[in-house]
């Protein structure tokens, strides 16, 4: 479980099948370990070898599951409800679990992130090449309007992989005792903020900013306080006049806007997204079209596009109703809640803490994106959503009182 996540980890960016064959190979190990426990005479051995309480999470995702299930008779499209609701809703929630799981010591828990940091090192090469070269390495993806996609499918979608984890990196490099490693992580750091401008991803820089001046609100240091505002000062400067320089569609054309302010507000079709996914909430109020059936309804209406919401919660009300849509809430509520308790737990060793603040600030991030493009409905995207959920659920278990 623990090699294969971290596998997983590595082929997150790049490779659909990778990921399906590191998460079949964990899904595996976790059986093959379910029937060694079940052979233990111990019955404390066996509950302590499935240990997961995400507290107050436990109900929301039990109604969110429910919910989908009753709904698939309903659906437009019951066969891709029933797919997804094993391959992404049941796999999200696995995924969270199985890092519970593994991280089951400060050991794992920073080798794990040392993964992160390496996939991203990797992404964040393959993003400059592609801007450089016009190509990237990995999927030889050309360049969209002079903005860099790396090896995800969008250049939105490399700014919410980058957004989530910028806050997590930030607080390693004031973790890091020695020099070097912080050296180290902080040009990592400044690499992953260029790719970011590059993406001239508006929704991302503005989920950056929120989450990084929430990182340092929760950090309460003046001086990091001070260079966070700077740096974001200088970035949106830079990139802002990048953005305007490369992105001619947000200028071109008839009602087209004129002025900086205009051209960084213009929604880019995203009003008649909206307007799409709201007149589909108005047909289905209650229960939704059917959970991943949005793009099939579509269809069906002939709507003459079928494009996703760009909002997370306009997607979640279309597909699940006003009653999905509550018990969402519910689940947000109820993490919010979790992740406190569990950097609450951890006061007591401060770079523990800090990380949670990171991690907790990345969360933030990816879902300030999700109100304004489509992460909901990426599997990459969503399952690295899981995966930082999982480890910041697991900061509590590397406590000296729990044993490790």
């Amino acid at each position: 479980m623990y090699g294969s996540l971290l596998a997983m980890i590595f082929f997150l960016p790049f490779s659909y099948a990778l990921i399906a064959v590191c998460q079949a190979i964990m899904s595996i190990a976790w059986a093959f370990k379910f029937f060694l426990l079940c052979k233990t005479p111990s019955r404390r051995d066996r509950s302590q070898g499935f240990d997961f309480s995400p507290g107050s999470m436990v109900w929301p995702l039990i109604a969110i599951g429910l919910l989908i299930v009753l709904t698939i008779p309903f659906s437009h499209y019951p066969a891709l409800s029933i797919k997804k609701f094993f391959t992404r809703f049941l796999q999200q929630i696995f995924l969270m679990y199985l890092v519970t799981q593994v991280i089951d010591s400060r050991k794992r828990l920073y080798s794990v992130l040392a993964m992160l940091l390496l996939t991203f090192f990797v992404v964040a090469v393959d993003a400059m090449v592609q801007y450089t070269w016009g190509h990237s390495i990995v999927h030889h993806k050309p360049l969209i309007l002079g903005r860099v996609s790396g090896a995800l499918n969008h250049p939105n979608d490399l700014g919410t992989f980058l957004v989530t984890v910028l806050p997590m990196v930030l607080a390693l490099a004031i973790n890091s005792r020695r020099w070097t490693a912080r050296g180290v992580i902080s040009v990592l750091f400044l690499l992953l903020i260029i790719v970011l401008g590059l993406t001239s991803s508006r929704g991302a820089w503005l989920a950056f900013a929120v989450s990084m001046l929430a990182l340092g609100a929760c950090l309460s240091r003046r001086r990091v306080v001070v260079l966070i505002v700077l740096l974001l000062a200088v970035f949106f400067w830079i990139f802002g006049v990048h953005c305007l320089k490369t992105r001619t569609d947000l200028y071109n054309g008839p009602g087209s806007p004129v002025s900086v302010l205009e051209a960084f507000s213009d929604p880019s079709a995203r009003g008649l997204y909206w307007d799409t996914a709201i007149g589909v909430i108005k047909k289905y109020p209650w229960f939704g079209c059917g959970y991943n059936a949005y793009v099939q309804t579509l269809n069906d209406l002939n709507i003459g596009h079928t494009e996703y919401p760009h909002n997370s919660l306009l997607h979640i009300t279309a597909e699940l109703g006003l009653v999905g849509l509550v018990f969402y809430l519910w689940l947000f509520v109820a993490l919010c809640l979790q992740g406190w308790r569990t950097i609450c737990r951890v006061a007591s060793l401060e770079d523990i803490r800090i990380l949670g603040y990171g991690i907790s600030c990345g969360i933030l991030a990816w879902m300030i994106h999700s109100l304004l493009d489509t992460p909901w409905s990426s599997l990459q995207l969503s399952l690295l959503l899981w995966l930082m959920i999982g480890i910041l659920l697991s900061l509590d278990i590397v406590l000296p009182t729990k044993g490790d």
